[in-house]
């Protein structure tokens, strides 16, 4: 115990006077009179590990749970597997009696074979010379109607429209662009000429009459619409000649139209028929079959199977949501298992709080790391979870009555000088616990520290 410092000392906001010592006395006067204060206390920063946890209660779940069901009714004619069996993605559980479903789908793909068989590709030759024909019979119609020179005309100044465009998107330099504009310009003076030629020779000389703005657009929609069956006709043939006539259903037209329809009928015949039957969407295990052999079934579920891994749903107090974040690690025990730690990684805060015995509390998930030798885990089983806030080992500690708030977030420390006066120093604080608090800068690990009024070991 130091000697008793006697001094004038005016007491300040801070609650604390800047005192010398391990264990030192404060004299004030009040009203004139000496009065003895309680000793001021200090310790030692010291180096040592921090660790900052939260503890709740909870249960194991399997991290993912389906409940299957066929996707029509019918009869239940098989069923490959048992509750608790272990199954692969992809396997097949159960099947319908998919007798009917068969037959459709055999149908749909005669149809099909109907469509692309030899004699419908004659049919198809035959119909794309057709389809030419007509194609050629319109353009003469229309070519008569506003001249030969201003529909060739017309297609130069399109074509060399669209070349500008393409040279203005495709980062073309600014020549090329130049030099394409040329040619729109050069094509649009030769269809004013051309116009002129039809107006004043044309239509007096050949046509003895001026065709109607409707006439001449019903000759220009005769033209496309025989273009686009020309087209149709030669995709429809060249699906016909590919491995598979299904594999572009892109196309729409009177022929390729029907081709496409029977393609789809197949895939909707094939869905029907996949929908006899139950496969795993992922390895795990069954967790319940509610259904026998020979039972009559509709849509509603009727299996069950679990994901191979399991994650913990556990609770926490609402005050201990502070720092709870996905990422941090978690420490898990289990009723069944008291003496073994399982190691997992909180992965969900839940958005709101949930009810626990109709008192509030923060819901929260964790992963639950399994190796093989570990014992075997159900869902539903009890578990406490311990969530690591934070942990340093190497830490700068002094106990939290040590510190002295200045402003929300800013807080300092009495450092004990050489001569044994005080010093307000800012500090930056890291982790805190109940007793002890980190210190990231301000203080040194060895500095004595006041900690006010309360006795510290």
């Amino acid at each position: 115990m130091l000697e008793k410092i006697k001094k004038h000392w005016k007491i300040t906001s801070l609650a604390g006077i800047l005192i010398i010592g391990t264990s030192i006395l404060v004299t004030v006067f009040t009203g004139g009179k000496e009065v003895e204060a309680a000793p001021l206390q200090t310790a030692k920063a010291r180096t040592g590990e921090i660790r900052v946890t939260v503890s709740g209660s909870g249960f194991s779940t399997p991290s993912n749970r389906v409940e299957l069901a066929f996707a029509a009714g019918g009869t239940v004619s098989e069923i490959y597997v048992i509750e608790g069996q272990d199954v692969v993605e992809g396997e097949l559980l159960a099947e319908l009696d998919n007798r009917p479903q068969v037959v459709q789908l055999a149908l749909k793909q005669l149809a099909l074979q109907a469509l692309i068989s030899p004699e419908a590709l004659n049919a198809a030759e035959i119909a794309r010379l057709t389809a030419q024909d007509d194609w050629e019979d319109a353009l003469a119609s229309l070519q008569y109607l506003i001249s030969r020179t201003v529909y060739n005309s017309e297609v130069e100044l399109a074509t060399a429209t669209s070349a500008l465009e393409t040279a203005k998107t495709d980062g073309s330099n600014q020549s090329a662009i130049d030099e394409a504009q040329l040619l729109v310009d050069e094509a649009d003076k030769k269809l004013a000429s051309a116009m002129g030629y039809y107006k004043y020779e044309y239509i007096p000389a050949v046509l003895g009459y001026e065709p109607t703005a409707e006439e001449i657009s019903l000759a220009r929609a005769q033209v496309r619409t025989a273009e686009l069956a020309v087209e149709d006709a030669n995709l429809y043939i060249e699906r016909l000649s590919s491995e598979d006539a299904c594999a572009d259903m892109t196309t729409v037209g009177s022929f390729t139209s029907k081709l496409n329809q029977a393609c789809l009928d197949i895939e909707l015949a094939q869905l029907t028929l996949d929908g006899t039957n139950l496969e795993a969407p992922f390895t795990g295990r069954v967790m319940a079959i509610e259904m026998v052999a020979g039972q009559s079934v509709n849509t509603t579920p009727v299996l069950a199977v679990a994901g191979d891994s399991m994650l913990v749903h556990f609770y926490l107090e609402e005050a201990d949501l502070p720092g709870v974040v996905a990422g941090l690690k978690t420490n898990i025990t289990f009723d069944a298992y008291p003496d073994q730690i399982f190691e997992g990684e909180l992965v969900q805060v839940d958005p709101e709080l949930a009810l626990v015995d109709g008192t509030p509390a923060v819901s929260v998930w964790s992963t639950l790391g399994l190796a093989k030798n570990d014992p075997a885990l159900l869902g539903g089983m009890t578990a406490e979870v311990e969530v690591v806030i934070g942990e340093v080992e190497q830490a700068i500690l002094v106990p939290v009555q040590a510190l002295r708030e200045l402003a929300p977030g800013s807080y300092a420390v009495f450092v004990q000088a050489a001569d044994g006066t005080l010093k307000m120093t800012p500090v930056t604080i890291g982790l805190r616990d109940i007793a002890t608090v980190q210190i990231l800068s301000g203080v040194q690990a060895g500095d004595i520290i006041s900690t006010g009024l309360v006795e510290t070991k």
